[in-house]
């Protein structure tokens, strides 16, 4: 009976001491952590300087940051939403506190917005989709709140329009405070997994 009791105690003890070290999972990839690193240190301090030039510059900067990521492999986030249907699908996946990434396969909305495509004479080919055929096919099978490791490529989708408009141009104080707060970018999701837990 003592002895049992001292297993359970020493049980539970190893269980709360390892949940207090466990870290979160978007800091167990090196590259991910950087990046969500390289964010805070930019938001931050804009952020309480209360200057709106300070905010403005700290805003282009990490959209900056988030082109030099290009294809990333093996990230951790939590799907926090999934919206439209097998052809016009949209995903946002949290990968860091407050930050996003969105994905979509809705070519219209790809296009709609992106100015230099109403002066541009040229046909240009058609982009490839945000998620594959393979994420989208993983995606049936998770749910929403659910833990995920995916792999992709920062910007590069069919929504290059709609990141363009995600770099800010001609946008309000306002706007750019609230995208330093929780920061949402365009990514090709090419593959999409629940993440075990280690």
């Amino acid at each position: 009976m003592i002895a049992s009791r001292r297993v359970l105690i020493l049980g539970t003890a190893g269980l709360a001491l390892g949940g207090c070290f466990d870290r979160p999972c978007h800091e167990r990839n090196p590259a991910q952590k950087a990046f969500l690193d390289g964010l805070s240190a930019l938001a931050k301090p804009a952020l309480g300087a209360n200057n709106p030039l300070a905010v403005e510059e700290a805003a282009k900067q990490s959209v900056a940051l988030a082109g030099k990521v290009g294809a990333f492999s093996d990230w951790c986030g939590v799907i926090r939403k999934i919206e439209g249907n097998a052809q016009t699908v949209a995903v946002t996946i949290e990968v860091g506190p407050q930050v996003s990434l969105y994905a979509f396969n809705d070519w219209a909305l790809a296009f709609a917005g992106s100015v230099t495509d109403l002066f541009s004479t040229r046909s240009r080919p058609a982009p490839p989709p945000g998620l594959s055929d393979a994420a989208i096919a993983a995606l049936k099978s998770l749910r929403l709140g659910e833990r995920v490791t995916l792999s992709g490529r920062m910007g590069e989708i069919a929504g290059s329009g709609v990141f363009d408009l995600s770099r800010l141009f001609g946008k309000s104080v306002a706007e750019h405070r609230q995208f330093l707060q929780a920061p949402r970018f365009v990514a090709r999701i090419e593959a999409l997994a629940a993440s075990k837990k280690t």
